[in-house]
């Protein structure tokens, strides 16, 4: 379903403009200082780099942890399944170092929903501070959008909603304890929940948020970095660039590594800020490929050195 989405918001996007804008974004992208582009992905491969290591901090409650080689490749190899399938890079992260190293699977996912609970709240701080230096533009757009949903929802329609989602909820539990899957689940989630825990019980917890502060440091420092790459006359403002790089991050984060939100969503908020939407689509498209093109390869790296390794 991501992936459709995307495809229709490419169709979308690329049908409201006319030839000669479509000539400016191609122009534009062709165009564009590749030298920012190439450190921008330096700056994000480092990034992934100390995700790497820092992973460590939690799985060395599980005694032995993995050698670095092998996080470096379990990462690679589920941020290229991420693309292709959403979220499933996170089982396959814990598959890796469970048949590499032994480390259970719901013990490895649990410090990976751990990792991903705490990078989701430093999204959300960058998010208030892009809402609080961007004033009432932001803002207002989020809560005009809201306003003119709600007025066009239709009561009825919700609570028929909401009674399919508690259905099938009652129903899915009915089925595990119907199937015998009762125990196997229960047990799979007290795994998870230690994995979890490991981000209160590790020994080096200010290494790793040391970690985590490099790592979106380095996300934001690639995004800014990229944005020099576009030929633009005008300027682009730090409230511009944090709430581009918001709306990016959550695009990744719910779609198939981005495909079509990314760009969509760039050029959408950077339009609020009176960015010209060609310029913003531009500058989407340009980070997404390069971001994917990194993906890919380190991905396909992983996937070379986890054979050779084996």
């Amino acid at each position: 379903m991501p992936l459709f989405i995307g495809a229709w918001l490419i169709y979308y996007s690329y049908n409201q403009f006319t030839n000669e804008q479509l000539e400016q974004i191609y122009a534009q992208i062709k165009g564009a200082n590749y030298y920012y582009v190439i450190v921008g992905l330096i700056l994000a491969l480092l990034s992934h780099l100390s995700r790497a290591w820092r992973w460590n901090y939690m799985l060395s409650q599980f005694g032995k942890p993995p050698t670095f080689l092998t996080n470096i490749t379990a990462i690679g190899i589920g941020y290229a399944m991420n693309i292709f399938i959403p979220r499933s890079g996170e089982l396959s992260r814990a598959i890796v170092v469970n048949r590499n190293h032994g480390i259970p699977v719901n013990k490895a996912i649990g410090t990976i929903v751990a990792e991903r609970v705490l990078d989701f709240g430093i999204l959300l701080l960058i998010t208030a501070i892009a809402l609080l230096l961007s004033q009432d533009v932001f803002l207002e757009y989020f809560i005009g959008g809201f306003k003119s949903a709600f007025a066009k929802a239709n009561s009825s329609q919700l609570f028929l909603y909401l009674a399919i989602v508690i259905s099938v909820i009652i129903l899915g539990i009915f089925l595990i304890k119907r199937l015998g899957l009762y125990r196997k689940v229960l047990d799979f989630l007290k795994g998870m929940k230690e994995g979890f825990s490991t981000i209160w019980t590790m020994k080096k917890k200010w290494l790793y948020l040391i970690h985590t502060f490099f790592i979106w440091s380095m996300y934001l420092a690639m995004f800014y970095v990229s944005v020099f790459a576009i030929s633009y006359e005008g300027t682009f403002a730090v409230a511009a660039i944090l709430a581009a790089f918001v709306a990016g991050s959550f695009a990744v984060a719910f779609t198939n590594g981005g495909f079509g939100a990314y760009p969509f969503l760039i050029a959408q908020v950077l339009l609020l800020f009176h960015v010209p939407e060609t310029v913003g689509t531009s500058l989407g498209w340009i980070l997404w490929l390069s971001q994917t093109a990194l993906v890919l390869v380190y991905g396909l790296i992983s996937f070379i050195l986890l054979s050779l390794k084996k």
